[in-house]
């Protein structure tokens, strides 16, 4: 082999720095050695730097850790969205399928009640009430038929819905009729807006208004502050017709009074709910009339 013409074996000694001194000395004097010299250095500045390994494995296990936490990233954002998605649902549920609940009385019972709200309700004889509630419309709003006192827990405006008018408070005290034609609305406590379909007005404690051809009207103030008179076991009527008087005996006990022609006479008094006699006859003796019972169950009345 000539300096001038090297095989691969010489220039992988030389690279190596394995010639011998005599071999270096004649190959650095050839001419071939400039080309090869700088061929070897442009080698040499281009080659990676020697690696750090406690570096490397740092930079590993940091890249892993990003693409962990990525991962769980995700994998929580999903869990979100489908939570999300699940109480999206049932509030629509909620919405859509509103709970009810409705309770009724039969004749000669009375009933106390509870609503959700934490108002309470109670209800004279045959009398139906019930409501429609959501997580969008709290049990506010109620159905009345029949007869019922109210003590309203403060809170948003609550509503009774009659067949003959409308009761809204927002926290109080009152008792609402509401029987075929027959509408009557008294303020224990606070304030009560009463509305029919052309009319209304607002009652304060002792204030009474009553439905009488067509019309809301102002009747004499009341003087039972704490309680409606048929939750203590009386009924009362102001200037009543009579037929009404009797339909409501038969409520609080379960007869039957057969009565004709009294439709123009009037009642003003009251009669008690635990003795039947007693209560005919406070009602006909007042009356000018006279009663007589056919069986248990039915009760004539004649002039």
């Amino acid at each position: 082999m000539s300096p001038s013409n090297p095989d691969n074996d010489f220039l992988l000694r030389w690279l190596n720095g394995e010639l011998s001194e005599p071999e270096r000395m004649e190959w650095e004097g050839s001419e071939a050695y400039p080309k090869w010299e700088a061929m070897a250095r442009s080698l040499r500045q281009a080659a990676l730097p020697p690696m750090d390994k406690d570096a490397a494995y740092a930079r590993l296990l940091d890249a892993r850790a990003q693409r962990m936490r990525l991962r769980l990233r995700r994998l929580w954002v999903k869990r979100l969205t489908a939570a999300a998605a699940v109480l999206a649902a049932l509030i629509l549920a909620a919405g859509l399928f509103p709970q009810q609940q409705s309770w009724a009385t039969a004749v000669a019972e009375q009933k106390a009640v509870s609503l959700p709200d934490g108002s309470q309700a109670l209800l004279n004889a045959a009398t139906t009430l019930s409501y429609r509630s959501s997580w969008l419309r709290p049990a506010r709003v109620l159905k009345l038929e029949g007869e019922a006192y109210f003590s309203v827990k403060p809170g948003a405006p609550f509503t009774v819905n009659t067949p003959q008018g409308k009761v809204r408070v927002l926290g109080t005290r009152f008792n609402v009729l509401s029987r075929e034609k027959r509408f009557e609305v008294y303020c224990l406590e606070g304030t009560v807006l009463t509305s029919t379909a052309t009319q209304q007005d607002t009652l304060k404690p002792g204030q009474k208004v009553k439905k009488q051809g067509g019309q809301l009207e102002r009747q004499p103030e009341i003087t039972e502050r704490e309680s409606p008179p048929w939750a203590n076991g009386e009924s009362v009527f102001d200037r009543t017709p009579l037929p009404e008087v009797f339909q409501e005996m038969e409520r609080q006990y379960g007869v039957t009074i057969q009565q004709s022609g009294l439709e123009s006479r009037v009642y003003s008094g009251r009669f008690p709910h635990d003795d039947i006699d007693k209560a005919l006859q406070l009602v006909c003796g007042a009356m000018g009339i006279k009663y007589k019972f056919v069986n248990k169950n039915t009760v004539q009345i004649t002039e």
